[in-house]
This record gives C-alpha cells, structure tokens and sequence, in this order.
C-alpha cells in the first residue's frame, strides 16, 4: 500500500529563484556547465563498450576514463541534472540533451539479448583483467546498460574485492535515477523504457541468489556500494505497479545494518558513509511505496542519529569517508579529510523525504537549511575559469588552516563532481510544501528565506517571497483567488526578542509552539507580510574534548563563521560566559556582506570562504 505523504513540494517549474544571490549565482554557473558538457563526451564508454563509434568525441577522465571501474555514474547525474535544470528553467536545451542521451541509451540497451542471470564471466577474483570481459552484447542480458559489460557484477557475485571491481550496482543506480528523474521531470517515455529494462535485469540477476548471498555481497567495502538502487526500484514500482520492481528493491535491504537502526541502535559507526546514506534514502522510498513503519523507522532514527552524535557545524559527516565513532567530532577533525559533498546531497533527500510526512516537525527543515546554506551553496567555486564552469569540492574541510580544492570540467569526473551537477539547480526544491489543511483549506509552509516566486495559478496560489539575504529580513506577498494558510518557519538562530512582524491584513499569528508565522489569505486581494530580526551569535560545540579544551564553531544566525588563518594547528580563543560579547557584526547592505571581528580575527560566512584557508573550529577558554 502506498503511504501518501501529508502534502507535496512546490514542483521547480512552479518556484523559480528570483532576484540576484548567491543561490542563482551557483546555478546560473551550473546552467551554464551543463550546456557546454558535451553528451557525445558523457556517451564515450557506453558506445566504446557496445562496440559503435565514439563519433571523435573527447575522452572523459577522472572516474570517467574509459579504463575507470566506476565510468558511467557521471551520465546518471548528468541525465538528473538535465532534467532539474529543464524543470527548474523550462530551456528547451536541456529537454533536448537529455532525450538525445536517453535515446542513445535505448538503442544501446536494444542490442542485449539473453536471461540476464544466464551470463557467466571469463574472470574470476584473481584473474580479472578488463581484456578478458566480454565483448558480446547479445548475452549480456536483456535490459542492460551500462559503460562496461556486466563483468563487474558477476565478479561481485563472486565476491570480489575492490579494487578490483569498484561498485557497479553503485553506478547502475546513478543511470537507473537520472532516467527517472527525466520521465519525471521531462516526461520522456522513452526514459522510463530503458529504466524499466535495467529494473527487469536486476531481478533477473538478483532474484536467483540466496538472501545469504546478497548479505555478504552488500556487506563488501565499496565492491558491494549499492547506491540508492532501493531507492530508485521503489520508485520504478510506484510508477508502473509492477510488483517485481518492489520485490528487487527490498533485496537491496541491508540485513547488517537496518535491523538494529528500526530499534534506534547505531549501526553506522566505522561504516562508509556515503554508502549507507542512499540506502536510508531508499528506505523511504520502501516506506512510500509499502506503508510499512519498519522502512519510515530506519530513516527516522537514523537522521536523529546522525544529527544528533555524527554531524559537524556545517551539517557534513565523517572523516575519510567514514562515519566514525557517536560523538567523537573533534578528534576526528583532519585538515581536509572531512565533510564529504556528496554525503550532504544525500541528506538533504532524506531530511526532505522525512519532512514530506510530518511538516510541523521542524527539525528536518532546520538541518536542511544548514547543510544547504554551509556546506552546498559553500562548496561551488564562483571563479569561472576556461577549465573550470562548475568547479565544486569532493571534501568540504574543516581542519585547521584548510583550503577548498575544486573540480574541472573534463578531469574531475568523481562522485561529489556528479552530485554538484545536480546540487545546484534546485535550491527551490523544498522551499515551499503545500498540504490540503482543515476544511480543505491548503496551508503552505515557506522553509527556506530563499527569494523565489511560487506560482500555481491551477490552485489559486501565488507567493513571492523577497529575500535580503545574506541578511534576515524578508517580505512575502500573498497573491491569488484562493483562500489559503502560509505557515513561515521561524528558526532557532533568531536572536531571542528580536522578531519584528507586520502585515497589511491583520490576519496573522505566531504559533502556540512558536515554530511558525501564521497567515491566511483570503483570496482576491493582495496580501503583504514582512519580517525581520537578528541573528544570534552562538557557538556549536563538539560532544569531546581535544588535549582536555572544549572544541566549538562559530555561528551567526543560520551561518558558520570561519577565520581566515593559515596555521595548521588548532587556535584557542579566550571567550567569556556571554559568547556574544567576543563578537562584534559589520555589516556592508550595500556589498551584501558582513563578518564578525572578535578575539584577534575576521570571520566570514562558510559560504564565501575561497581560496584562503581558514579555521573552522576552535578551542575554547572561557574568561
């Protein structure tokens, strides 16, 4: 049974970003990349596996090399990002690129033949060379696709160690999730035809291994990396109905890790992290496509686990990669070994899926909003060079005197290059949810004080929502025939009395529970609601101590404030009782900027700290 949610998200072609900021600096500078990006490049290996001409196009490097383990994920983000930036655009362009690809896909896919779970590799763990793959479409199994033969795969099922095989369900799901995200977005039939036949060929192959067998497979360090296939195999069954997409789904259920995390236990801790954030991801989509609360309760405790014992300032996880043990952040903290991009991409989907099914709980969009504003609007490079148009970070460091290193155009092709593709060109994607309210009234909840303009003249509603941001204040105007509810999020780092409302109706509150501006709209006649406050300064400590110090970062209102300093070894700052006090704002409105002065240095926003290094966090004396 399909779990509908409370409400739905403002769809990107109906909340569009407005006005000049950072967010549409980033994705102007996305657009612009993702048009240049040539698909003959992206389609290089897939045509060179399937044996047809490469029609001279540049050879992909990086992860994407042809020789790569992991070559073709990049083309699955490309495909997603083509489709965000059509929905979030409308440019023809984007429509056109993708359905290029996706033919191509189609037609490649066309010359697999046979049962998939009847193809047998040449190789084996210790022999395994890529000039001993097959070179056979026509027994590949019907359904494939993909930049290598299926080689990778049957070796997993041999369970073969990486970095001999690297991951290929992993790069499957890439190209399974951008062909959905283009039926979805762009409405490409043809999209969900090659989704569909990758969908029939992993039950086909899976579907004739034991439970125990898949176990040992999912359990493997990077080889066994799944992605989010559960994810995306759910999706492909609340789509189609098609009962074996489900099934397929759930044999991506990890056994060694869900169990524990339904009863709250943490079974993360030393795990890869970006290898089980997409799979909490999927459970989701399991829980939206079972209504089974085992699914909605893996994801539930393990966000409050993360968030709660894992997650550093800027809302980024890990070090190496590795969630490493509950509540040991500062001595995790490692020049620029922490904070993986990607890991914040995924989740921002999981804190958005769980929000779908409770809006007036809070906390998901508050992590959201960190975790975009701290770590993905900081992770794009605003120089634009010859070589780099979308140039964006793999780690996003946080040690001492680290510096932010970016990705080019053709060379860089690595997980959190294919991610930043997608990253940003939808900033407005949780910005505005819309559920049907009491007495069918539609109440509209605005999360995120990101200047855009909501806009469903099919319901009634129009919204546009007037940022300053960097700074707090914003104006929200209330238009449409529609009677309808806007509940707006008030955060926590508001500085405590200092909120300042007024509207011209006279028709608003705050909630009993303080979490919201209320305000109804009557419908007909315009409706103008402004706000502003201050931000609070605050500091966020670390759960440990380091060499016996408290360890903590900076923040102003919903940003971590960083110093620009280039030691490579922690600062102490002596703070008093009121943190506040050490602190002092300047603000230029003009520029739209602003830093702090305190304790002998300058701090600046997260998200325009480039090419300096700086420091993070610090350790605290207080005086």
């Amino acid at each position: 049974m399909v779990k509908t949610a409370a409400g739905f998200y403002a769809p990107l072609d109906k909340a569009h970003l407005t006005e000049k900021s950072a967010f549409a600096a980033n994705m102007g500078r996305t657009l612009n990349y993702l048009k240049l990006l040539p698909a003959d490049t992206m389609l290089y290996s897939f045509r060179e596996t399937f044996g047809v001409s490469t029609r001279g196009a540049r050879r992909p490097g990086g992860w994407e090399d042809p020789r790569g383990l992991l070559r073709g994920h990049s083309l699955g983000h490309f495909l997603s990002a083509l489709a965000l930036a059509y929905s979030s655009t409308g440019d023809e362009a984007f429509r056109e690129k993708l359905e290029n690809i996706v033919s191509e896909l189609y037609t490649l896919q066309s010359m697999c033949k046979g049962n998939p779970a009847d193809f047998k590799t040449a190789c084996t763990p210790d022999d395994a060379a890529q000039e001993k793959w097959s070179r056979d479409p026509s027994v590949w199994g019907e359904g494939y696709i993909s930049a290598y033969s299926p080689d990778q795969f049957a070796l997993l099922e041999q369970f073969t160690k990486y970095a001999i095989i690297w991951a290929p369900y992993y790069t499957l799901h890439k190209i399974i999730a951008g062909l959905l995200e283009c039926y979805i977005r762009a409405k490409s039939e043809t999209a969900l035809q090659v989704a569909e036949g990758i969908g029939n060929w992993v039950y086909g192959r899976l579907s004739v291994l034991t439970p125990e067998h898949r176990k040992k497979m999912w359990s493997m360090y990077i080889a066994g990396e799944y992605g989010g296939m559960n994810e995306s195999l759910a999706t492909l069954y609340t789509i189609t109905g098609n009962e074996k997409y489900l099934e397929a789904a759930k044999m991506f259920d990890n056994e060694n890790v869900f169990p524990g995390l339904s009863q709250g236990e943490d079974t993360i801790k030393n795990l890869h992290a970006n290898q089980h954030i997409p799979q909490i991801v999927g459970a989701m989509a399991e829980y939206r496509a079972t209504g089974d609360e085992y699914y909605h309760n893996i994801a539930k405790f393990f966000f409050d686990i993360v968030t709660q014992h894992h997650m550093y300032a800027i809302g980024g996880v890990g070090r190496g990669e590795i969630f490493r043990m509950p509540d040991e952040l500062a001595i995790n903290i490692e020049s620029d070994r922490n904070c993986e991009t990607c890991c914040a991409y995924n989740l921002l989907k999981l804190a958005r899926e769980l929000y779908a099914y409770e809006p007036d709980e809070t906390k998901y969009m508050e992590y959201y909003e960190r975790a975009l504003i701290n770590q993905i609007l900081a992770s794009q490079n605003p120089r634009v060079r010859p070589h780099m148009h979308n140039g964006v970070t793999y780690m996003l460091p946080i040690g001492p005197g680290a510096q932010k290193h970016y990705s080019d155009d053709f060379h860089s092709f690595t997980c959190c290059h294919g991610t930043g593709m997608e990253n940003h060109v939808k900033y407005q994607d949780a910005t505005y949810f819309i559920t049907e309210g009491e007495g069918g009234i539609p109440t509209v909840y605005v999360n995120l004080y990101i200047s855009s303009c909501l806009d469903m003249p099919e319901r009634g509603i129009k919204i546009t929502l007037d940022s300053a941001f960097p700074f707090p204040d914003l104006k929200l105007t209330l238009s449409g025939d529609t009677e309808y509810i806007v509940k707006l999020r008030l955060p926590k780092w508001i500085k405590e009395g200092s909120g300042r409302y007024s509207c011209d109706c006279g028709d608003m509150c705050v909630s009993d529970d303080g979490k919201f501006l209320v305000c109804r709209h009557k419908g007909g006649v315009d409706i103008t609601l402004s706000y502003t406050c201050e931000y609070k300064i605050s500091l966020e400590y670390t759960p440990d101590k380091l060499d016996g110090s408290p360890v903590a970062a900076f923040k102003y209102g919903p940003f971590v404030m960083v110093a620009k300093n280039s030691s490579t070894e922690f600062i102490t700052l002596d703070v008093p009782e009121n943190e506040a006090d050490a602190f002092r704002p300047v603000i230029n409105r003009e520029a739209g900027s602003f830093y702090l002065i305190g304790c002998g240095l300058q701090f600046v926003p997260m998200y325009t700290a480039h090419h300096f290094p700086y420091h993070t966090y610090f350790k605290i004396n207080k005086v």
